[in-house]
Parts: structure tokens; C-alpha cells; sequence
């Protein structure tokens, strides 16, 4: 993995909270975060998803490099924090694929999307 200090948490609202934390006292400062959501399949598996919780495609970046990320904050007396174990790394990658997502030309992708590895998460 990368020298990124990731966080996850339960929110005031229920949902499952993940990305890179930048600070935490009071308040928890999380640049990028995502919603973790686990949907059954009708083929009894679970599928996995990761939801930004703000889009970067909605903020106007200021110059020609500048990212488009986000940084949210929220009070640590309002959420459940998690500890004592780390986030499986299949997470964090699509995790990384989500927030810096490359671009590829269209038939690279199709032919990439042929050749995909079907990753479980669960055993059957």
C-alpha cells in the first residue's frame, strides 16, 4: 500500500465512512471520502461498492494541476470511529481507482473489461 493514513468510521447518519485522514482531534478531517456499501446478489454473493461522498466532477478546479479533491470534517463525538484492524487492500485499491481515476481509450477499456479478474471478497 501507500504511506496514506486511511480511516474508516460510522457516521451520525449510518453510513459506512472511508478515505485518507489528514487530521483527527476533535474533529476528523477525511480528504476524499467514500460510502462503503454491501448489496447481496441474487447469486448469493455480496457485492461490494464504494461511493464518493461528494463528486469531484462538481468542483471547478482553480488552475491547470490543481486536484480536484475534498476535505470534510466531522466531529469525533458523533461517529463511531474503527480500530484495531486494517482495510482489506482490494478496498483500498478500488478505493484509489475511485478518487484518481484514470482515463483509457475506449477500446483499451472494453478490452480491458474482457480480460478483468473476478475478484470474491466472501467465501462461499
Amino acid at each position: 500500500m501507500t504511506d496514506k493514513k486511511y480511516t474508516t468510521f460510522i457516521d451520525n447518519a449510518g453510513r459506512t465512512v472511508f478515505g485518507e485522514e489528514v487530521s483527527k482531534g476533535d474533529y476528523i478531517q477525511v480528504k476524499n471520502p467514500v460510502m462503503i456499501t454491501v448489496q447481496p446478489q441474487q447469486d448469493g454473493q455480496m457485492a461490494v461498492q464504494l461511493f464518493p461522498l461528494f463528486f469531484p466532477e462538481f468542483i471547478h478546479p482553480v488552475g491547470e494541476d490543481e486536484e480536484r479533491s475534498t476535505v470534510f470534517s466531522w466531529n469525533v463525538q458523533n461517529i463511531a470511529l474503527g480500530s484495531d484492524f486494517t482495510i482489506e487492500p482490494r478496498i483500498v485499491d478500488q478505493y484509489e481507482k475511485v478518487v484518481n481515476p484514470v482515463l483509457v481509450p475506449a477500446t483499451q477499456a472494453s478490452d480491458e473489461a474482457e480480460d478483468a479478474e473476478v475478484i470474491k471478497l466472501f467465501d462461499e
